[in-house]
């Protein structure tokens, strides 16, 4: 995009300045050319009076920026200021000369051979039929464009310039709109969803504590309906903290960095959610090497936990959740793969959306809150992590985490 706006930009301002460029020339070249025909028309005037007067003797004692020719009616060169009469050619052949002889006056113009210059001739018939000529030279647009190249060199450069710092500020509005577009419809969708899933807990907590209310429910059926008030709001605890969890990585909170194995931190949640993985007959194991890396470690247990437990809950019996911890060119990879149901192509872009659910009937029954991907990926990015999924339905998935070693130092000096 910054790169379309740019061309355009730049081709605007150079058509703008060329056409300005083309107009101001075109004016003032004709406006200086026909200012100095009108000089040499009046100094024509003045000369063909004293050459009338004092006769050719006034060509001996003449004092002139222009050059002054006498031509006699069949175009023989009677005087010149610059070179003897005697080695010029007839001159009835110009047109200045024939436009003199036939309408009383005449003017033409001709180019030097290189171009660079040009000589504007003006003739005017005397009133003994003598052809009195005066000429002066002007430089062509060719010269003035080459004289002026260092100053339009400078305006190009002022102009790419000032293309660039236009594109830049059309870019950041565009993108700032374009954000800001972004963010409002994220923000609806999350007001939205947030609202959903509020609603469904609190819609069975409301049922079941007005039936208890009304008193005519039996021992046994108070004992369940209790049970269901407590997992629904431990449901909302949990989304609830998940979303606060989310802001404060969305508000780029400050949090204390330290040296972590993230082995030593694998194993350890490893160790928490055995009973899940137990219960769901799922394997789950650490494989690896002891690799370190400084971040936050709330944060990078929250982005292993919610890997793992994802690999728990959407494996099937008898299936394999395993994390690998491995360094290679000093990147930390974290991978957590799993045997389970796997994950369609067209999904894999958006699983991080927030409360976007793969299966959503299974996620209701394992009570997911469609957060925890979520904040895998924003736990990645304030590790300045890369995040990468490779799955196939029915194989399995794996979400590969590549923390750059020499980033999260350069973190924990700045902490």
């Amino acid at each position: 995009m910054n790169k379309k706006i740019f061309r355009y930009s730049l081709i605007i301002s150079f058509s703008l300045l060329l056409v300005s460029v083309t107009l101001i020339m075109g004016i003032l070249y004709g406006y200086f050319q026909n200012q100095l025909i009108s000089e040499l028309k009046k100094e024509a005037d003045y000369i063909g009076t004293a050459v009338l007067t004092e006769g050719i003797s006034y060509f001996d004692k003449v004092n002139s920026d222009e050059r002054i020719t006498l031509i006699a009616p069949d175009g023989t060169v009677i005087a010149d200021t610059d070179t003897d009469s005697k080695n010029l050619k007839n001159h009835l052949d110009r047109k200045e000369i024939r436009l003199a002889l036939k309408n009383g006056n005449g003017t033409s113009v001709r180019y030097s051979e290189t171009f660079m210059k040009r000589t504007i001739y003006y003739a005017e018939k005397l009133e003994n039929g003598n052809i009195l000529r005066v000429s002066a030279e002007q430089y062509t647009v060719i010269t003035i464009l080459s004289r002026l190249a260092l100053p339009i060199v400078i305006i190009i450069l002022l102009t790419v310039l000032s293309s660039a710092i236009l594109t830049a500020k059309i870019s950041k509005n565009i993108i700032d709109s374009e954000e800001q577009k972004k963010r409002e419809i994220m923000r609806r969708e999350f007001t939205s969803n947030v609202s959903h899933e509020l609603k469904t807990p609190l819609t069975s907590i409301s049922g079941f504590a007005e039936m208890l209310m009304h008193g005519d429910v039996e021992n046994e059926t108070v004992v369940d309906f209790s049970k269901s008030i407590y997992d629904e709001s431990q449901r909302m605890i949990t989304l609830v903290q998940d979303i606060l969890r989310i802001s404060e990585l969305d508000e780029k909170t400050e949090f204390e960095y330290e040296k972590i194995d993230l082995y030593d931190l694998s194993e350890n949640i490893a160790e928490r959610l055995q009973p899940q993985a137990d219960k769901m007959q799922v394997q789950l194991r650490v494989i690896g090497e002891h690799c370190y890396v400084y971040g936050v470690r709330k944060i990078l247990d929250e982005i292993i936990h919610n890997l793992c437990d994802n690999a728990i809950k959407y494996n099937h019996p008898n299936g394999l959740a395993e994390i690998g911890i491995h360094e290679t060119d000093n990147t930390v990879m974290l991978s957590v793969c799993d045997t389970g149901i796997g994950i369609a192509k067209e999904e894999q872009e958006r699983i991080f959306e927030r409360f976007y659910r793969v299966d959503k009937a299974r996620s209701k029954a394992i009570g997911g809150t469609g957060l925890g991907l979520s904040i895998v990926k924003h736990g990645a990015m304030y590790h300045n992590a890369q995040i990468h999924i490779e799955s196939d339905i029915g194989k399995g998935t794996t979400i590969t985490i590549s923390f750059p070693v020499s980033e999260c130092q350069r973190y924990s000096y700045s902490a």
